[in-house]
Parts: C-alpha cells; structure tokens; sequence
C-alpha cells in the first residue's frame, strides 16, 4: 500500500502533538531548557552551535582541549542534526532552542517513519499510526533521554521505506531516498552507522531472494551503486576518527564493553521515569540496560511473527501440531536457560545454555532434512514480511548482549556473534555500548506489532458487518502503549552537585546569556587560547564550553567522549596544586594558554583566591575582574 500525502500529513501532525505531551515541559521552555541534565545536552548544544558556525576547514579541530587537534571527533560530530537547525542557529544564536527542536523532531520523524513503513507493507493506516507510537515512544527513549544521538534514530525506517519502495516500483527516485536517508542515519550517529549497515544488508538481501531478482543485473548494480555513493559519502566523516587512532586513541577494551552490553534481564528493566512499570520492572538496573519495550508491543509482535507461518499445501493436522510443539519447546528451554534457570526431567537435568542451544541446533536440522512440512514451513515464513523483521529483530537482540551473554552478570554464553564483530568488522572495536542495538530491537518489534495487530483486525473484521468494530482494537492497543511508555512531566535541567573533585561549590543554572567575563573573552585576539579554573569537573568543563559559543577562542579545557591523555595529566597535575605547584605549573604551561579565567565562585572556603596568587606568582598578570571572575595575562 502506498501512503497518500494526507494520510502522512495527519499522522505528522498527530505525531507533533504527542511529542508536545509525551516530552513536556521541553516545548513550553524550548529555548531555555534541556531535557534531563546538564551533561550531554549541553555538550551535544555546544557541538550544533559549532557545527553551525564552523563548516569548512578547521571543522574537525574544534575549540576544546587546546593544543590537540581534531576534537570534535572525540564525540559524535551529529553533522546531519546540526544541518537541519544550522539556519535557526544562524537567526537565534540559540543553542538550547537549536537542540530542542533536533529532540523534539526525533521523536515526530521516528513515528512517521514506521508509519510509512507499516502502510509500504500493506498495513491499514490505524494500524500504522500505532506501531510508529510504539516506535516514537518507545520507553528505551525515555532512558535515552540525554543522548541526542541515540534518539535520531529516525531515518532507519525511512531507509527500508525506501528501498521497499524502490523493489515495489523500481524507480530510480526511490532507491536515490533510501540513500540519502540512509547517509543522513550515518551521519547522525556513529552507532547507528555500524550497527545499521548489516540490518540494510539484511534486509536487502531478503528483498531480492524473494522476489528472486539475483538474476537482474539492472536491479543489483542499481542497489550497489546506491550502497556504494552512501559509503563514498560517508568516509570523509569517518577518516577523522581513524587519524585519532594513530594519535594515540586506544580501542575500547573488552571489559569496557562488556560493561555497556545489555543483560538478559535487561528486557525486563526500565527507566524509573516511566509512571506505570518504572517501580516495578527493575529486574536487573544498569548503565545502558533499561531495554524493557513494553508488554502490549511485546505481545502483538509474537502475534506478528507469526503471521507469516502459513500451512503448506498438503500438510497434515498432526504434522502441523508436532512443529509447532517442537518450535515451542525449543523456544522454552532456551528462554528459561537465558533468564538462569536450571531445568530439572525425569533422569536428565539441563543447565548449558551452548550445549542446549548446539543441540537445539542439530535437532532443527535433523528435522528440516528429514521433513518436507518443516521446510516448507519454514520457507515460507523467511519468506515473508513477518520473517524479515523476525530476523532483524534476532539479529539485533542477540548484538545487544555484547561479546557474551549474561544473565543478571552470570555468563550464560561466553563468547557471541558481537565478538565477531568486534575482532573483525572495523569500527566496532571503537564503540562500547552493544545494549544501544535495543533500538533497532524496538524497530522490529513496532513492525512486527503492526503485523499482529493487523492480523487480529482482519479477523475481527472478517465478515462486512464486523467491520465497525476494527477501531476498537486499535484504539485500545495504542492507549496501551500510551500509558506504558508515558513518563511526562519529564526531567529537564538535571543539576548534580556530587563532583568527584574536592573543594568546589554547587554550579548555579545554566544561563543563556553568557556571564559578563566571555564578553571580555570574546575581545581578545582570534588565537588567544584560555583556560578555566577549576578545570578538570566535567559539569564545569561543559559549561565552559556552552559559553564559548559567545566568543569561540581556543580552550584548554574540554568534555567529550573521550579526552587526550595530556587532558588527563593536566586534570591530574591541578589536583595536586596544593602538594605540588611547581609540577603543577609546568603541566599548565605545556598547553601553552595564553589567558587563564579563575571563577572564584566556584571554589569553596576560599579556593579560588589561592588559585589567583598562585598563578600571580609565576608571573600571571591579572587583566579584569568581573563579578567574581578573574582574568590573568599569561606569561610569555
């Protein structure tokens, strides 16, 4: 089915409007506030402001971390973000309105993405509108809420859109869409970039077996070429990040990423921001690992994977009932092996999960070579839309788990289809958070509860006087999914005081309006580099940066991903000021700051004014006093 204009406009518009409500009171101070806390938010602010204002060269050598280059790219670059707002930046010089409007479009995009996706597999348009709110609204998003990077997983389905339509029509317009949706999900996320890229393969694949177009070289030069351009576009934005590694920035090591996998009991985890289950799914909580998506999409995306199970012709009642049995037995033994749990038989006791699953394995073959009904069944669910996303969704949920599964930290499998990729596939050696493949899990189940609904409606509506009714299943499953995933009012301006770093006082809010000391900064010639004292704090250190958007020199200071090493001994050096101020000093000057502003507010008992003379005394001249800020001329 194809989506007409007014059924997109509608659905964008209704979208719109949930996001008004499913994110308030982001929309009310869109100008003034971020969502959750003065962390990322800001950091993310601070990159689409400098995107903004910097295309060209010098981009990738953004005003942080003085004198090492390329520090935009020790975070994401969200180039494809900063593209959309880059004329409201220009107009507002806003960088808070420019990040809300990128947040708040993230969830409105996602929505009708699989809007349009559902419809392209002849989904009624009800149905549609509520597996994309299951997608928009996913409670994953919730728990995602200062990663802006995260949320823009939006284009995803708009690049299967695409190339559906394209496999449906054949048109070049359409394959040329998936591309360019394609490049803009690259350049939204470095995740996504590499988590998504074997889901397109996968995909695509699957189109062109079942409608067995291997053979049409038009159609496969076609999608290559179009794969191809996406990559051609995309490098650029990659080199960087390899230059970074021959600079001496490290792999991220197993441990670390074991740490940010997700847990099998992680799906059954949840934001404690979300009213209904937030207090109640709390099976195993951890960083990254709130992946629980939801009992009603849950339930209707079982429904939906197995819709494309269809009786081959000439199947037996029994033949059907023996597969299905053997389907489900297998699919409980491995479960319940996955969530921990020991089963206990007569004369026999399991408790492997590999050699439960390598004998599952062997019995499936045994059984599909020995069973034409087993292989017609199951050609003809691979076959099927149902099939497809099934596998993505496998796909997905296994990488989530990182290079191991476990089970509440229990390794339950020691080495995953993850690890792989990370020995072998370049890029994924550089990311440490498997778990975020949870969204790519909630895009398949949205589809796939969208299959299952749909199902279920077109039984209810099976004869023409039933026909009525079909409003009510799809009125009750998308309040559902309302009051799972509802979580307004949600958390804005999150400001923790519980620094690491001893003997600094609470940061007053965020301002937009700079304090009067970067004006002076702002003053001062184009190359001067500053550095700011306490340094070291990442709430400080990101907020120095926010207010460099007003003046854009040089900053020794910085906070992002990752940090350079002569970072960390600087941070390590001011630490120890008091034990060792010569050290101290020499450390500073290594980094070659040309003016050093001393908030002395920020600082307790006195803190601040000590930092003054100490800088007074090798040879700092001290420029203006604002408020309670100090400028110091370094010496030469």
């Amino acid at each position: 089915m194809r989506p007409t204009r007014v059924e997109a406009a509608t659905a964008s518009a209704l979208f719109a409007l949930l996001t008004v409500v499913f994110t308030w009171p982001v929309a009310a101070r869109i100008g003034s506030v971020v969502p959750s806390d003065l962390g990322d938010p800001v950091l993310n602010s601070w990159i689409l402001a400098w995107d903004a204002t910097h295309v060209g060269r010098g981009w990738w050598s953004a005003n942080i971390f003085a004198p090492n280059p390329l520090a935009l790219g020790y975070s994401e670059h969200l180039a494809a973000q900063a593209l959309s707002i880059a004329p409201v930046y220009w107009i507002t010089r806003n960088p808070l309105l420019c990040y809300n409007l990128v947040f708040l479009a993230t969830f409105v995009l996602s929505g009708l993405g699989v809007f349009l996706l559902s419809r392209a597999f002849g989904v009624s348009a009800p149905v549609a509108f509520v597996a994309g709110m299951a997608y928009a609204f996913a409670p994953y998003r919730i728990s995602s809420l200062p990663h802006i990077q995260v949320l823009s997983s939006q284009w995803m389905p708009f690049v299967i859109f695409g190339f559906r339509r394209y496999f449906d029509t054949r048109r070049p317009l359409a394959l040329a869409a998936a591309a360019a949706v394609w490049t803009l999900q690259n350049l939204s996320c470095g995740y996504y970039l590499l988590f998504f890229a074997p889901v397109v393969a996968l995909y695509v694949v699957w189109e062109l077996s079942v409608r067995g177009l291997w053979s049409d070289r038009r159609c496969v030069v076609s999608v290559l070429a179009a794969s191809s351009a996406v990559g051609v576009v995309t490098l650029p934005f990659v080199l960087p990040y390899l230059q970074l590694r021959e600079l001496g920035f490290l792999p991220r090591s197993l441990a670390e990423t074991r740490k940010f996998s997700a847990d099998v009991y992680g799906y059954l985890t949840i934001d404690p921001n979300l009213h209904l289950w937030g207090s109640v799914m709390r099976a195993w909580p951890k960083a990254e690992g709130a992946l629980f998506p939801g009992f009603t999409v849950t339930g209707f995306a079982v429904l939906g994977s197995i819709a494309g199970f269809r009786a081959p012709v000439g199947a037996s009642t029994s033949s059907r009932r023996a597969l299905a049995a053997a389907v489900l037995v297998a699919k409980v033994l491995v479960l319940s092996l996955l969530l921990g749990f020991t089963i206990r038989l007569p004369l026999i006791r399991i408790t492997s999960f590999s050699r439960t699953l390598a004998v599952a394995m062997l019995a499936t073959a045994l059984v599909l070579s020995l069973s034409s009904d087993a292989r017609a069944y199951l050609r003809m669910w691979v076959r099927s839309p149902s099939g497809a996303f099934g596998l993505i969704m496998a796909f997905a949920l296994v990488m989530s788990f990182g290079p191991e599964i476990r089970s509440m930290d229990r390794v339950v499998l020691d080495t995953n289809l993850y690890a792989f990729f990370y020995a072998y596939v370049p890029g994924f050696d550089g990311l440490r958070v498997p778990a975020r493949f949870g969204m790519i899990v909630m895009l398949a189940l949205s589809v796939l509860a969208a299959f299952g609904l749909q199902r279920l409606l077109d039984h209810v509506a099976s004869a023409p006087e039933r026909r009525a009714a079909v409003w009510w299943p799809v009125a009750i499953c998308g309040l559902l999914i309302a009051i799972e995933s509802f979580a307004a009012p949600i958390p804005v301006d999150g400001n923790s005081t519980s620094y690491t770093r001893r003997g600094l006082a609470a940061l007053p809010a965020l301002q937009l309006d700079a304090p009067p000391v970067y004006g002076f900064i702002a003053s001062l010639p184009a190359d001067s580099v500053i550095v700011e004292l306490p340094l070291g704090e990442p709430a400080f250190d990101v907020r120095y940066m926010f207010y460099s958007t007003r003046h854009w020199r040089r900053l020794v200071n910085g906070y992002s991903g990752g940090m350079p090493p002569s970072y960390e001994q600087l941070d390590l050096a001011l630490q120890d000021l008091g034990s060792r101020p010569d050290r101290a000093w020499d450390v500073l000057k290594s980094h070659r700051p040309t003016h050093a502003i001393v908030h002395e507010a920020y600082y307790e008992r006195g803190g601040g004014a000590a930092v003054g003379e100490w800088l007074r005394s090798n040879g700092a001249r001290q420029m203006g006093s604002y408020e309670n800020d100090r400028v110091f001329r370094m010496p030469e």
